[in-house]
């Protein structure tokens, strides 16, 4: 991922997700979350859920460095979930700042 940039992330799991009622994708960096998501900010499909990023959120983000990716969700009847965590590299721009 790219600072300063509108990626889409998705990511592909092997439950359904379109029943949960809560669910939460979490970024963090350097022990220290920096971006939660909720159901209500991404799409979730059967087996994807998918998320855009703003160029305010990626350059949040300190480059270069690793973030962790985790997916959170609570189905009813209380069950709860938690993905494995994902590790992804966040990279420079030249010229920092929203465009």
């Amino acid at each position: 991922m790219r600072r300063g940039t509108t990626p889409t992330h998705t990511f592909t799991t092997d439950i359904d997700l379109t029943k949960a009622e809560v669910i939460y994708l979490t970024y963090e960096q350097a022990d220290c979350i920096k971006l939660t998501r909720d159901i209500d900010s991404m799409t979730v499909e059967e087996d994807k859920v998918v998320v855009t990023l703003t160029q305010e959120e990626t350059l949040a983000f300190t480059a270069p460095d690793r973030v962790h990716i985790q997916i959170r969700a609570r189905f009813p009847g209380e069950t709860a979930i938690a993905s494995n965590i994902i590790e992804t590299s966040v990279e420079k721009v030249l010229k920092d700042g929203v465009i």
